[in-house]
């Protein structure tokens, strides 16, 4: 049936009954034969299917069997992948493949397999014959695997013969046969090992056995073997039952043969400890937890941990040799049109200090609040919370704490102009204590306090520049005054006694006035370009005005900004002095670069700069500088440097990390180096 013009189409629609294919196909090309349901089809061919299309010079299609056969430029699309080659068979109801010195994508992953003769059966196994499989869609990739024959089922594992593992077109390693995952889901078994070594475990090699266990569930055990301590064991399981909520349960142990020392007849003799490290974790749900404990306090020391995590919710880039306490967190709170009902608790365990009996624990505690909100038929607010809770020490003091505080305000616009605020605060606390080992004179203290004051302010604008930036002033005064009911302003009346225990029971009494000034320069967004601000109170009480507080933010555009708070006033032998402040500035491009640089200071104790620097170099090269240094203990108290680079489907990331001396360990250097292939993932981990 040839074309009388340079272009002739022809479509032939063959109906299959839905036993036998159940779609139709469209074929269209320069020429076509059609002889029962065989069809034959040359020059220019496109055939489109319900899932599938392909191009090719020449087809030979069975529309009963489903059978189609193809040459000449044959490129084959599905939904999920896409195949090229010289020679292709294709099924289009078993959707089996073959195809002859061509190449399969696989875009979840992505996954590519190029040889000469690769086979599909059905949607999920993959085999072939002097093959390449890689995850890199470069040419040539930067690493793949070649294999005389190669044996893929997805989700499952491959396994090869004669392999040959290639960096850029040069073999660097080979192997008789080889098995690895090819899963494009999680799946089951052996992650590749971990090396390193340090002064306190010594050599260590682990050996991760992972196991998917669910859609959104996981598990990890991990026996890592420390020459100079033992065996230790880890478990890590991990949930996210939905998008919001997730969590992880992890547990290490080790029979440490260090261990400690028993005496027996006079002779001390080292005996193995049990030692262990405990890490849950829980968040995005009403319910929330982040429980950190260790069997004693020298774990961390002398074992340090596997785990890869965050350690504690207050512990950010810190050695855990220098952590002085573990804090452990629960809370269940429900929130309803401004009401909130709450259960929690906090255990703090003490690194610094043998058995652990001083530290106050907290459990459980109950809360209720109500967030501000009128008063109905009057132009009053209120707010009111309420709390009672249960703490103790192991060897110290336990007790009943209760809390209940009440505030009223009615705040006042006078036009546009100016803001009053005055406002009324009950308080209520007692402590009834259960045991007190002769730590207090009573067994039950209670106090009532009353707190009040009144807030005036407001705010000028300036008139707009033609780019429409402008000027905004917002000045304010407020007195403040608390004591207890009916008490007085004496900050040494020896009735003033109470036990204070949880953080926040140093109340003290209060007459102050609070002056404060606030400046903005905004753009035509609204955006603040540049903010100072200045602060500072005066005592009633003590007849004198405490320390002028200031800040200073200037962020004129996206890439840099800049931040500095002082505080400063009245010190010994000097009229004024600067007691504490804070700078930093950090500065970013488009590229992703990233410098941030910060010191800090207090008169007291503190004296400490840090940078933190993020830079990409050329042909994927990037360098990190993270670094900490305390000028009164003359010694950084982190240090971490490295490079990586990364390519479209691998990376290589080399770091250092120096934890700081001190009179009881030495200065520890560890070096870091892992390589990643995209689709293996670490294939290299090591430390030392």
């Amino acid at each position: 049936m040839p074309r009388p013009v340079a272009v002739v189409f022809l479509v032939v629609l063959l109906m299959m009954s839905s036993s036998a294919f159940g779609a139709y196909v469209n074929i269209e090309a320069n020429t076509v034969e059609k002889t029962g349901d065989i069809i034959e089809a040359i020059g220019d061919v496109h055939v489109k299917g319900e899932d599938m299309s392909l191009d090719a010079d020449y087809i030979f299609y069975n529309g009963f069997t489903g059978d189609l056969w193809a040459s000449g430029n044959c490129h084959l699309i599905e939904a999920r992948g896409e195949m090229n080659a010289t020679v292709l068979y294709y099924n289009t109801i078993r959707k089996d493949v073959h195809i002859s010195d061509g190449s399969i994508l696989i875009y979840k992953g992505p996954v590519k397999i190029s040889g000469r003769d690769i086979t599909r059966y059905g949607p999920d196994l993959y085999t072939g014959r002097d093959v390449e499989y890689t995850t890199c869609l470069g040419s040539p990739p930067a690493w793949s695997i070649k294999a005389r024959f190669l044996s893929i089922p997805v989700e499952g594992y491959a396994s090869a013969r004669d392999v040959r593992f290639v960096l850029d077109n040069m073999p660097v390693l080979y192997s008789p046969y080889f098995m690895y995952p090819a899963k494009l889901k999680r799946q089951s078994g052996l992650l590749f090992p971990e090396y390193g070594h340090s002064d306190r475990k010594g050599y260590s090699l682990s050996i991760p056995l992972y196991f998917a266990t669910s859609r959104s569930t996981d598990f990890t055990i991990t026996p890592d073997y420390l020459s100079r301590r033992g065996l230790l064991l880890a478990g890590e399981f991990r949930y996210r039952p939905s998008y919001t909520t997730d969590g992880e349960i992890y547990l290490e142990a080790i029979r440490d043969k260090k261990g400690g020392e028993k005496q027996d007849w006079g002779i001390l003799d080292k005996v193995p400890t049990d030692r262990w490290f405990l890490k849950a974790r829980q968040t995005g749900v009403n319910l929330k937890w982040d429980i950190n404990l260790v069997s004693d306090e020298d774990y961390l020391n002398d074992i340090g941990t596997l785990y890869k995590g965050k350690i504690s919710s207050d512990w950010e880039g810190t050695s855990t040799r220098y952590l002085e306490d573990l804090v452990s967190r629960a809370e269940w709170t429900k929130s309803e049109d401004g009401f909130t009902l709450g259960i929690y608790g906090q255990w703090k365990q003490d690194l610094t200090v043998k058995g652990d009996d001083k530290t106050i624990q907290e459990l459980p505690t109950i809360m209720a609040r109500m967030a501000q909100r009128d008063i109905p038929y009057t132009p009053i607010e209120c707010s009111a919370d309420i709390e009672s809770t249960r703490f103790y020490t192991e060897k110290w003091v336990r007790g009943l704490k209760d809390y209940a505080h009440v505030e009223f305000t009615l705040p006042v616009n006078l036009r546009q102009y100016l803001t009053i605020r005055p406002w009324i605060d009950e308080i209520y606390r007692d402590t009834d204590f259960t045991r007190r080992c002769n730590a207090f004179d009573d067994n039950r203290y209670k106090e009532h306090w009353q707190a009040r004051g009144v807030s005036f302010s407001t705010t000028l604008y300036s008139k707009r520049t033609r780019s429409g930036w402008y000027h905004q002033v917002v000045p304010s005064v407020s007195f403040e005054y608390k004591s207890r009911y009916n008490g007085n302003y004496d900050a040494s009346d020896a009735s003033d006694i109470y036990p204070y225990l949880i953080s926040g029971d140093a109340w003290s009494k209060e007459h102050d006035m609070l002056l404060s000034i606030a400046n903005y320069i905004r753009d035509s967004k609204g955006k603040a370009v540049l903010e100072f601000d200045v602060d500072r109170t005066y005592s009633y009480i003590t007849k004198d005005w405490g320390l002028v507080n200031t800040t200073f933010i200037f962020s004129p555009n996206d890439w840099f900004s800049l931040e500095h708070r002082n505080s400063f006033g009245r010190a010994s032998m000097r009229p004024y002095a600067t007691q504490e402040h804070w700078t930093t500035i950090n500065l970013k491009d488009s590229r992703g670069d990233k410098l941030s640089f910060s010191e800090e200071y207090n008169r007291q104790d503190t004296n400490s700069t840090e940078l933190n620097l993020s830079m990409n170099l050329l042909k994927g090269f990037s360098a990190t500088l993270d670094a900490r240094y305390d000028h009164v203990k003359h010694r950084y108290e982190y240090f971490r440097n490295g490079i990586k680079y990364t390519s479209q489907c691998w990376s290589v990331t080399l770091l250092r990390e120096v934890e700081s001396s001190d009179e009881t360990y030495p200065r520890n250097s560890t070096i870091y180096l892992t390589v990643n292939f995209l689709g293996l993932g670490d294939v290299i981990k090591t430390s030392h």
